[in-house]
């Protein structure tokens, strides 16, 4: 089950990625960039992990709070106009601020194998009520990042906005699921 929502989540962020790519308005270097990054991030360190998941959330929380400060300042730092891609850029931070997050919580789930049963009640013991943070917090993570695209699909009027603003909400829930199941 696993795996089939590592796929899933890899296709929709993909697809994601590539409406944004796509699009021809409104869309910028460094919005693309952030979309490209969470993609390889994702795809990093849901197979091969060649960076430890910390690396990933230290690269991910910096690009995001630039994106954020580009989406409050976008006039004076280009061509376009302070309304253009203000929704997009906020969305990308906000997207690259929770798959960063999701990247953590998810090295944090044990293994499910019989030895991974006995690890995961002995790590729970342990820990005490603290436990279910990570589902928790996946749940949290999950439900506002549909709120918040919900908000962003009323906004939009571009089928390619809409298809990016869905793909990664539906990637981001995938993630948050891996966590919760």
């Amino acid at each position: 089950m696993t795996d089939v929502l590592h796929l899933a989540a890899l296709a929709l962020a993909a697809i994601g990625a590539g409406s944004l790519i796509g699009m021809r308005r409104g869309v910028g270097t460094p919005e693309i960039a952030a979309a490209v990054l969470m993609l390889v991030g994702m795809g990093d360190s849901m197979t091969v992990a060649l960076l430890p998941p910390v690396v990933w959330f230290a690269v991910m929380l910096p690009a995001a709070i630039a994106l954020a400060i580009r989406c409050r300042v976008p006039a004076a730092l280009g061509d376009r106009s302070p309304a253009a891609g203000g929704m997009l850029s906020a969305h990308l931070a906000l997207g690259l601020v929770t798959t960063a997050a999701l990247i953590l919580l998810m090295a944090t789930i044990p293994a499910t194998d019989a030895a991974g049963a006995v690890m995961a009640s002995a790590h729970a013991h342990a820990h005490g009520g603290g436990a279910g943070m990570p589902q928790a917090l996946g749940i949290a993570l999950g439900l506002g990042t549909t709120l918040l695209s919900v908000i962003a699909l009323r906004s939009e009027r571009s089928w390619r906005h809409r298809l990016h603003h869905t793909a990664m909400a539906a990637s981001t829930v995938a993630m948050s699921a891996i966590v919760v199941f």
